[in-house]
C-alpha cells in the first residue's frame, strides 16, 4: 500500500524545488531552525505560487516570515507588479530576509516590516488580496481577527500548521500552540464570511475564501 509520505515525495518531485536562490534560502532557512524559522516545503511553496496566480494577486500580506522563502514564491506568482508585505520579529532573521530581498532584486515590492506581529498588524492598513498566517500559534486567532479586517470579499486567508505533527487531530492540549490553532479551525469554519478548508499539504494548510 502506498503510505502518504510516499505521495508527498512524489508531488515534490513533480513540482521540484524552485530555482537556485529558493533552494538557497531552503536551506538557509533550515539553518535558522534554533531562532523560530521553519520553512514551508517546496510543495507547499509551489501551492503558495499557485494561489498568487489563480488569485492575480498584487497585495499579499505574510504574518511571520522568516528567511524570505515563502515570499519568493509568492513574488513568482504575482508578476512584475505585486507587492508583499512581510512581518518578521527576530532581528538576525531580519537580517538574512532583506539579504534574500537584495539577492532576488526586490527591495522596492517587498517591504519588511520588524517587530512583534500583532503590533505590527495594527499598523497594517488593506485591503489584501492574500494573507498567509505562520507565526505565533497562540496568537492564531488573534492574527485571523486582522486577516478579516484587512482583506476583502474574494480574498484569501492562508494559516500554515494547521495539524501541528497531529497533535491537533488527537486534541493534545498540553502541546504548545494547541489551542490557539484549534480555535483558529473553529472560526474559520463557523463564521459565515468564510469558506474554509485544511489541505494535508505537509503540516496542514488552512484556505479561507472570503465570500462576503
Amino acid at each position: 500500500m502506498v503510505q502518504y509520505e510516499d505521495v508527498l515525495d512524489y508531488v515534490q518531485r513533480l513540482v521540484g524545488e524552485g530555482d537556485s536562490l529558493q533552494e538557497w534560502v531552503y536551506a538557509k532557512s533550515k539553518e535558522l531552525g534554533d531562532l523560530g524559522v521553519f520553512p514551508v516545503d517546496p510543495t507547499r511553496g509551489h501551492f503558495l505560487e499557485l494561489m498568487a496566480r489563480m488569485m492575480s494577486a498584487n497585495r499579499v500580506l505574510e504574518i511571520g516570515s522568516g528567511a524570505g522563502y515563502s515570499a519568493l514564491w509568492f513574488m513568482k506568482g504575482m508578476g512584475g507588479k505585486g507587492k508583499l508585505d512581510a512581518i518578521e520579529v527576530n532581528p538576525e532573521v531580519v537580517e538574512v530576509l532583506r539579504d534574500v530581498t537584495k539577492k532576488a532584486g526586490l527591495q522596492r515590492r517587498i517591504r519588511i516590516h520588524h517587530g512583534p506581529a500583532l503590533a505590527m498588524l495594527r499598523k497594517m492598513n488593506g485591503p489584501y488580496d492574500i494573507v498567509f498566517i505562520d507565526a505565533d500559534k497562540d496568537e492564531y486567532p488573534d492574527y485571523l481577527d486582522h486577516a478579516l479586517r484587512l482583506t476583502k470579499a474574494s480574498s484569501v486567508i492562508l494559516a500554515d500548521n494547521m495539524l501541528w505533527s497531529g497533535a491537533t487531530v488527537r486534541g493534545d492540549t498540553r502541546r504548545e500552540g494547541v489551542q490557539g490553532i484549534m480555535e483558529y479551525t473553529k472560526r474559520i469554519f463557523d463564521d459565515k464570511r468564510l469558506f474554509s478548508i485544511i489541505i494535508p499539504l505537509g503540516d496542514g494548510l488552512a484556505v479561507s475564501y472570503r465570500i462576503r
